[in-house]
């Protein structure tokens, strides 16, 4: 594991010690931390995680919550709020969630294809006769061939274009756009929604200790929000057992 992941617990650990020419360190060993997944020496610092608590939450109700002088001007356009687990989660386990990965969603791409071919159908129905005669107007015929070209580039990304992972879930924590947000670090969680219901854009903010306020953008992703707030608050819960 690399120093920042060795960092979320140090940061947190009663053994910690500043060396002013390795950093933070641990006290048992006067070394930087060198473990794999779990330090066996590791001693929460239950003030010193809920002051890191403290100051995550309050920076983000800063920067996301409606008040003062942004909800007075109406300058919010999205509404954030705080998830808990949901009663009936589709992930049961921790176990279930690693492995995950998340791409673009094509069910969008596969709505606008049956919405295309029911508009063929109704082109075709609704000028029979001239289709019939060879007497079809040059507008319906030019729409016509633009549907018939579109078709295939839906098909193809809706069956055989492979799509970039943008999201992966793993055992150590969230690898977003190349960027990895361990679980140990998180200690703050909430979803952003745009308000108008006429914008699909959601986000889930995700609060860290050592890299603070960070946005996953699920936005046209397989994966909703609820969903992915539940596979987070899994993970975490679990690190959370562990500390404690």
């Amino acid at each position: 594991m690399n120093r920042e992941y060795h960092l979320t617990f140090c940061k947190i650990c009663d053994n910690r010690k500043i060396d002013f020419n390795k950093g933070l360190i641990c006290s048992l060993t006067n070394d930087i931390a060198d473990f794999n997944e779990y330090c066996v020496t590791f001693n929460l610092d239950s003030s010193e995680l809920e002051e890191y608590k403290e100051k995550i939450k309050s920076e983000i109700d800063e920067e996301y919550l409606e008040n003062g002088v942004v909800k007075a001007m109406g300058l919010n356009n999205s509404v954030f709020t705080r998830p808990t687990m949901s009663r009936n989660p589709k992930y049961k386990s921790i176990e279930n969630t690693h492995n995950l990965t998340f791409k673009n969603n094509v069910a969008y791409d596969k709505a606008i294809l049956v919405l295309m071919l029911l508009l063929i159908v109704y082109i075709f129905f609704a000028n029979y006769n001239d289709i019939v005669n060879s007497n079809l107007d040059d507008g319906v015929l030019m729409g016509f061939g633009a549907v018939l070209i579109i078709i295939p580039i839906l098909i193809y990304r809706a069956y055989f274009m492979k799509h970039k992972i943008k999201i992966r879930i793993t055992k150590t924590g969230i690898e977003h756009y190349g960027k990895q947000i361990n679980w140990n670090e998180i200690i703050d969680l909430g979803i952003l929604r745009a308000k108008s219901s006429k914008v699909n854009e959601h986000k889930i903010i995700v609060g860290t200790i050592s890299k603070g306020i960070m946005e996953i953008n699920l936005t046209s992703l397989n994966v909703s929000p609820e969903e992915f707030a539940d596979i987070v608050i899994l993970n975490t819960k679990n690190v959370l057992q562990h500390r404690v």
